[in-house]
């Protein structure tokens, strides 16, 4: 029986949370994994830990708001793995801050991460999906862009924004072999919360890896079906942070 071809995945934001335990579990299942964040000592971490476990994780420091960095570490991937199977687009920041307080500079982080960061990305492996007639982009962004939270407006926009964006390229990129998954995860225990909400809401709070297994399925399901839209919720709904 021939040996099936290693999935290559790409994952953005790994050093932590969603990301780092959805890393973890695309290596236990034989994917040669690509981490990349913006901690090297995070990605250091993990790349020692999937190693012990018999995986591979090759790591590279990458902030998605610098296009030339994006395009170097995608140059960089793609001459020594030859293409990307799966692209997870999972770097993400947040401020809660209410609209009066959100300043011009965290407006801008937070867009240039969550929506800029994602374009950059997903442009540097396109090229690549579309030669190949194959691939998958996985977009790990929010439920906060279905419904209304206080205290987020510049990341509820990001997230609106990119979904908007991801819609737009599914529909463009259907007769190329290309799926386009769009991740909205409720309340996870991740670092993105403050810690003061981490501690009070962690028994409500989903656990990154549960969130990482529904991924990591949806993205091995044969290539004839795409889930469009994934949607992960906390068993008891929203909090009220």
């Amino acid at each position: 029986m021939t040996e099936p071809t290693k999935r290559v995945v790409w994952i953005t934001g790994a050093g932590t949370g969603i990301g780092e335990a959805l890393a973890e579990r695309c290596a236990a299942h034989g994917d040669i994994v690509l981490a990349t964040a913006r901690t090297e000592t995070r990605l250091s971490t993990l790349a020692d830990r999937i190693s012990r476990s018999g995986g591979f994780c090759r790591t590279a420091v990458c902030d998605v708001r610098n296009d030339a960095n994006v395009a170097s570490v995608a140059k960089q991937f793609l001459a020594e793995f030859g293409r990307i199977d799966v692209l997870v687009n999972n770097a993400g920041v947040t401020s809660f801050k209410d609209f009066l307080r959100t300043t011009v500079e965290i407006f801008d982080e937070v867009v240039e991460t969550n929506l800029r960061g994602l374009f950059l990305v997903t442009s540097s492996v396109l090229p690549s999906m579309v030669a190949a007639k194959r691939g998958t982009i996985i977009n790990v962004l929010s439920f906060a862009a279905k419904v209304t939270y206080e205290r987020s407006s510049a990341y509820a926009a990001s997230k609106a924004g990119a979904e908007a964006m991801m819609n737009v390229l599914r529909a463009e990129l259907r007769r190329e072999g290309i799926r386009v998954i769009n991740v909205h995860p409720g309340a996870t225990l991740t670092p993105i919360w403050h810690a003061s909400h981490q501690e009070k809401f962690k028994e409500q709070m989903m656990n990154p890896a549960d969130v990482a297994r529904a991924i990591y399925e949806a993205s091995v399901l044969p290539d004839s079906v795409m889930v469009e839209e994934l949607v992960i919720r906390p068993q008891g709904g929203d909090l009220s942070v």
